[in-house]
């Protein structure tokens, strides 16, 4: 065993960084040859760029900007999220092998528990950039490629994902981790500076005051003396911890400067660097103001969010109930963004989508050869990996019985002994559970324990269905924007906005965003979409198009003609109306009827 393990490790060329990172593939139970990996289904993948919606707003600008000057090396940027799933590929993938476009398509997993060592794990394993080029990598089918990434953070210190340059290894890519590195710093600018609010204040620091109002600049956030945000370099060069973001004041941070505005570069010292710095006065004054901002919660956790933030830290096992694809994960890993245990990770397991054989395994682990077909290395298990962190159990009402057993000993004991070993290891960490069925009628029913049931749904969140959302047009808007429909100029009308804002929608956010993309597939550039492109299956939902107009009233007929300086067949498209039912109805607004 050792001497195939100092084998395998001389790809690593002596490299701390890579000889850590192939050590822990190989606990991880990974199979060097392995080809089968990880893809979301286009469900969960829909319910995951949902919920990195503010990822993928700040950095789509650089990533496509990035990816236009690659071409010539024929690579492509890759976005993922914290967990190391693709959220984007933007490049040429045409000119890379096929088995390379699969990798790299949305929905591929690239963690380097899943993956091995591979510069988008690696990257967020060590939370710091890293290149890794052809036999670096672990798996042998990764070794055609070559991998700079860096990971990004948000403004409160948190990891939001990675930005990864990915081609050809036999290509030259001297500058490639100069470039992401550059790209991941710009979008942590722009992050910081477009999400301020008018009633902070914004501190920007530099050794050089030339360099000041340039993405080189060290940005500080303040609400009243409380520091609440700052990108990585400040971070890093100023030393603070991102746990201390909410904590620190301004005060203890420069204890001999007072929070005075400035618009002119002022020296100041800190940890014995000279900086110089201006600082800029909130837009707005605030009679109070709290130590940190409110949190953006999503539209379906807008009344409940700071509620079960508080309820998840104080060790309360929470169960999210909701119809299938209302975003129960999305809602999960929001939470898990914001509450103490976000420095682990977020693991989800689908205790439906795992066959039950399988199941136990995959939460508890194994030693090496516990059983026929099992990795020769063993496997530490889902429950291990979320130690610090949040499990989180989809489909928690299709567990078998046997294995209901097991699970609610480690959450009462916290510790888990993996499949054919005698050791057991301690573990820390938050429960999330999600489902769709009635827990309480499956223990009446003999499928659930009561116990469990107990134990997991301390605290129960029910999501509304799509259809009950709050501010549904709002949320319409939002996801035609990460899908890209404002940057090809392709508007929803009116019409078409209110007839999907009154849809049942059966199967929630995942139907929505499938007929979104059907839509924004088939729309050209810079047009407006009116209820008659819906597909047939939905236009047979909803009343006739040519009564369609009897739902606008006058003021949004006139408003509408105004817009367009009485174009009608502008308005008729903007409308969703044929043009000759835009001119009858038009007469008689004239005519006062």
């Amino acid at each position: 065993m050792q001497g195939k393990s100092t084998d395998r490790l001389s790809h690593a060329h002596n490299n701390p960084l890579l000889r850590e990172s192939w050590f822990r593939s190989e606990l991880y139970g990974l199979e060097r040859n392995a080809e089968d990996f990880p893809l979301l289904g286009q469900g969960e993948l829909a319910d995951r760029l949902a919920s990195h919606s503010g990822l993928q707003r700040y950095a789509s600008p650089t990533v496509n900007h990035l990816a236009e000057n690659l071409t010539a090396t024929q690579s492509v940027v890759v976005l993922t999220d914290a967990s190391g799933i693709v959220l984007q590929t933007v490049g040429n993938l045409s000119a890379m092998e096929k088995a390379q476009r699969f990798a790299l398509s949305p929905g591929t997993l690239w963690s380097e528990s899943g993956r091995g060592t591979n510069a988008i794990g690696t990257a967020l394993a060590i939370d710091d950039s890293c290149e890794i080029d052809g036999e670096q990598h672990f798996l042998t089918s990764n070794q055609n490629l070559y991998c700079a990434a860096v990971p990004l953070q948000t403004p409160d210190g948190q990891i939001a994902g990675v930005l990864d340059i990915s081609g050809p290894a036999h290509f030259s890519h001297t500058h490639t981790l100069a470039w992401v590195k550059s790209a991941a710093r710009q979008i942590e600018y722009l992050w910081v500076k477009q999400s301020l609010h008018p009633q902070q204040w914004l501190m920007s620091l530099h050794p050089d005051p030339q360099k000041l109002d340039s993405v080189e600049e060290l940005l500080l956030v303040f609400s009243d003396n409380t520091l609440i945000a700052a990108n990585r370099l400040a971070l890093r060069r100023l030393g603070i911890d991102a746990g201390r973001l909410g904590q620190m004041t301004f005060g203890q941070l420069f204890p001999l400067l007072k929070q005075t505005a400035s618009t002119v570069p002022v020296p100041v010292t800190c940890n014995a660097q000279t900086y110089f710095y201006r600082l800029r006065a909130p837009a707005q004054s605030l009679v109070s103001v709290p130590p940190k901002p409110a949190v953006a919660w999503p539209f379906s956790l807008q009344q409940e969010g700071e509620k079960m933030v508080r309820l998840l830290n104080a060790g309360v096992s929470l169960c999210v109930q909701g119809e299938t694809g209302s975003g129960k994960e999305f809602v999960s890993q929001t939470l898990h963004q914001h509450s103490r245990w976000r420095e682990g990770k977020f693991i989800a397991i689908n205790c439906a989508a795992i066959p039950e054989s399988l199941i136990e395994s995959e939460l508890f682990g194994y030693q090496p050869g516990a059983f026929t077909g099992a990795n020769k290395n063993g496997y530490i298990g889902k429950i291990r990996e979320a130690d610090g962190g949040i499990l989180f159990l989809d489909e928690i009402g299709d567990m078998p019985l046997a294995l209901q057993t097991r699970l609610l000993r480690v959450l009462q004991d916290k510790v888990v002994a993996p499949l054919g070993s005698s050791r057991s290891w301690p573990v820390n960490f938050a429960v999330i559970c999600a489902t769709h069925r009635n827990l309480t009628q499956l223990v009446a029913n003999g499928e659930f324990r009561e116990d469990l049931l107990y134990r997991l749904q301390e605290f129960t969140l029910t999501l509304p269905p799509l259809r009950e959302w709050p501010m549904l047009p709002a949320f319409i808007d939002q996801q035609w924007l990460l899908l890209g429909g404002q940057a090809r100029h392709i508007t929803l009308s009116p019409s078409l906005l209110d007839t999907l804002a009154h849809f049942a929608w059966p199967g929630n956010i995942r139907q929505l965003r499938s007929l979104m993309k059907v839509l924004l597939a088939l729309a050209e550039d810079g047009e407006t979409l009116g209820v008659e492109t819906l597909p047939a299956e939905y236009r047979q939902a909803i009343p006739e198009l040519t009564d369609n107009l009897k739902q606008h009233d006058t003021a949004l007929i006139t408003s509408t003609l105004a817009r367009f300086n009485g174009n009608i067949s502008k308005a008729a498209q903007a409308l969703g109306v044929a043009r000759s039912t835009l001119y009858r109805r038009a007469a008689r607004t004239r005519d006062g009827n």
